[in-house]
C-alpha cells in the first residue's frame, strides 16, 4: 500500500516510522487503518493508524519510540510539541499520540496492535525471527555437543541447511518462522545466535530440551494465561515486569506436568514459587502434591549480543530481593546537587555513589505534555532508560512495602494546577503578571515556594527572605504542567528526606528500582542473556 503524507506531517510521520524501525529492529513497519486529513480539516487528529508489533512487546515498543522521538525533539532534528502516552483512563494503552501542533493541537495517533491483527499481514516480524533463530541455533548447540564456530576454517564445522531444518523442529513457534526467515539473517544476527547459544549451553547443564517461543501451549499459553489470573494483585504494569522472557527451555514430556501446574496456580506468590522450583536444578518434596519436576521450564530474555556475553540469573530462587541491588541507596547530597529550581520540570532521585543524572537515578516528570498530568518515575541507566513506574503504581508499591510514612499524592492537575478564571484569590505577584489564581492554584505556588527554598541551591534561585515575592512570581508564570511536574516530584523528594532512618530511605529507593528494573519479589526467576 502507497502512502502519500501531506507535506505538513511528512518529517513528523517518517520520524514515526524510525522510532518503529529502531524499537523492533525491522525496517519494514507492518501497518494498517490508515487514515489522513485533508490540508484544510479541522479534525484535531491529523493522521490515524495502526501499528502491529509483536504482542508481548506493545508497551516496551510503545514506550522506547516515545524516548525515541523525545530524544530527536530535544537534540532540534525534529519539530514536534511532545509526547503522550495512553490515555487519561488508561495510561497503559498501547498508544501513543505525537503533537505535531498547538493553537490549534494537531495530532499524529498511532495504536500498537500485536502482529496479525487487523489484517495487518506483512509476514513475521524481525523480533520473532531472531529470537525464534536464537532458539534454532540453541537446540544445534545441544545436538553437536560442542561450541557452534562463528567463522569455522573446516567444512565440518560450518552450519548447512539440514541443520537450520533440524534445529527448528526442536523450536515450537507455532508455525511463525521458516527456516529460509531464519537462514535470511544477516552475519551480526547469525554471530549474535551462535554467541548466545554457546553461552546458554556452556551454563545450562542436560539435555532433552525443546525450545518455545510464542507457542499455544506454554508460552502463550499457560504461561500468559496465569499471570493474566494473577496480574490485579501483583501490582505490576505487564508480563513483561513479571517475566521477560522470551524463549523457554523445556524438558521433552514434562508438557503437560508444566501447563497443568501452571493452570492451577491464582496467586502471584504461588506463580513464582512454582516458576522458581521448575527453574531450579534442585528437587524440593512439596507437602501440598504438587510435585515439581527441577529444571523443567527455564525462561531466558535476550539481546543482540556484542563482543562481551553475560548470562546471568535474575531474581535466583531461594535470594532475598534485597540482595540484588546492595548499591541501591539513597544519595541525598547528589539528589540535591541535580534539583533545579526554574530550568526544568523535572526532579531527579539519585540512588548509588557512582549515580548521575543518566545512571542509576529516577527522573521523576510529567510525562503527558501540557494538557493533561502523567507523572512518572523513569529509572535511567547507564545507556538507556530501564523502565517507568506511574505515580499511583509507585504510591501502591511503597504503600504495600510497608513501614513507611504515608506516600503522598501528586496534585489535581486541573484543579490545583491549570490556571483559573475565578477571582476567589489573587496574589499580588499573580496580579503584576496579569494573571488571575484560584485559592488552590496560590497554595500550590506557596508549597512549590517552600520545598525548594528547603532543598534547591541552584544558581537560579534565591531564598532570601527578600527574594520570596519574586521567586513566587516565576512560580505563578509557569504553565500548569511544570507546576504539577515540579511538586509531585519535590513532594517524593521531601517525603523520602523525612524519613528518620537511613536503612530505610535506602530501602525505599530499593523498592522502586527493583519494581522498574523487573526485580521485585513479584517478578520471576528467568536467565537474562546480554
Amino acid at each position: 500500500m502507497a502512502i502519500t503524507i501531506l507535506q505538513e506531517n511528512e518529517d513528523q510521520f517518517r520520524a514515526v516510522l524510525d522510532a518503529f524501525a529502531n524499537a523492533t529492529d525491522n525496517d519494514v513497519i507492518p501497518i494498517s487503518k490508515f487514515e489522513q486529513q485533508d490540508g484544510d480539516s479541522t479534525k484535531r487528529i491529523k493522521i490515524s493508524c495502526k501499528v502491529h508489533v509483536e504482542s508481548g512487546k506493545r508497551l516496551r515498543v510503545r514506550d522506547q519510540v516515545a524516548d525515541y522521538l523525545g530524544e530527536q525533539a530535544d537534540k532540534g532534528q525534529l519539530d514536534i510539541v511532545d509526547v503522550t502516552l495512553g490515555t487519561k483512563s488508561k495510561p497503559d494503552k498501547e498508544t501513543l499520540d505525537v503533537i505535531v501542533r498547538e493553537n490549534p493541537t494537531e495530532v499524529i495517533r498511532i495504536a500498537i496492535k500485536p502482529i496479525n491483527s487487523g489484517g495487518s499481514g506483512g509476514g513475521s516480524a524481525a523480533t520473532t525471527v531472531q529470537e525464534t533463530a536464537l532458539a534454532t541455533f540453541l537446540a544445534m548447540r545441544y545436538d553437536k555437543g560442542t561450541a557452534l564456530e562463528c567463522h569455522p576454517s573446516r567444512s565440518d564445522g560450518c552450519i548447512d541447511e539440514d541443520d537450520y531444518i533440524k534445529g527448528l523442529k526442536q523450536v515450537d513457534c507455532a508455525g511463525k518462522v521458516t527456516v529460509e526467515e531464519i537462514m535470511g539473517l544477516d552475519a551480526s544476527w547469525k554471530e549474535s545466535c551462535i554467541k548466545g547459544a554457546n553461552k546458554i549451553a556452556a551454563e545450562v547443564q542436560g539435555s532433552n530440551w525443546v525450545y518455545v517461543r510464542g507457542d499455544s501451549s506454554i508460552d502463550d499459553g499457560s504461561i500468559k494465561r496465569a499471570f493474566a489470573r494473577v496480574k490485579k494483585k501483583s501490582g505490576l504494569a505487564n508480563e513483561d515486569k513479571w517475566n521477560p522472557s522470551d524463549i523457554w527451555m523445556v524438558q521433552k514430556n514434562k508438557k503437560s506436568e508444566i501447563t497443568q501446574l501452571l493452570d492451577k496456580e491464582n496467586t502471584i506468590d504461588c506463580l513464582n514459587n512454582y516458576i522458581a522450583l521448575a527453574f531450579s536444578d534442585k528437587g524440593w518434596p512439596n507437602k501440598s502434591g504438587k510435585n515439581v519436576t527441577p529444571k523443567s521450564l527455564i525462561g531466558i530474555s535476550l539481546k543482540k549480543l556484542g563482543p562481551n556475553v553475560n548470562f546471568t540469573i535474575m531474581n535466583a530462587p531461594g535470594l532475598n530481593q534485597m540482595q540484588k541491588a546492595q548499591n541501591i541507596s539513597f544519595q541525598k547530597t547528589k539528589t540535591l546537587n541535580e534539583l533545579t529550581a526554574f530550568s526544568a520540570m523535572d526532579v531527579y532521585i539519585l540512588m548509588s555513589p557512582n549515580a548521575s543524572k543518566q545512571k542509576d537515578s529516577f527522573q521523576c516528570r510529567n510525562f503527558a505534555g501540557q494538557s493533561a498530568g502523567d507523572w512518572k518515575l523513569e529509572l535511567k541507566g547507564e545507556y538507556a532508560a530501564q523502565g517507568k513506574i506511574q505515580g499511583k503504581v509507585m504510591r501502591d508499591l511503597l504503600t504495600d512495602a510497608g513501614g513507611f510514612p504515608a506516600v503522598p499524592q501528586e496534585p489535581n492537575f486541573s484543579t490545583e494546577c491549570k490556571e483559573s478564571t475565578d477571582m476567589e484569590a489573587q496574589n499580588f505577584y499573580a496580579k503584576q503578571k496579569g494573571k488571575k489564581m484560584s485559592q488552590a492554584q496560590a497554595k500550590i505556588s506557596e508549597e512549590i515556594y517552600t520545598l525548594l527554598k528547603k532543598y534547591c541551591s541552584a544558581r537560579d534561585w534565591d531564598g532570601s527572605p527578600t527574594a520570596k515575592e519574586s521567586m513566587l512570581m516565576e512560580i505563578s508564570t509557569k504553565d500548569t504542567s511544570w507546576r504539577y511536574s515540579k511538586l509531585a516530584g519535590l513532594r517524593l523528594l521531601d517525603w523520602i528526606c523525612k524519613i528518620q532512618s537511613v536503612t530505610e530511605r535506602n530501602r525505599a529507593c530499593k523498592e522502586m528500582y527493583l519494581y522498574a528494573s523487573s526485580q521485585t519479589e513479584k517478578s520471576s526467576t528467568y536467565y537474562k542473556l546480554y
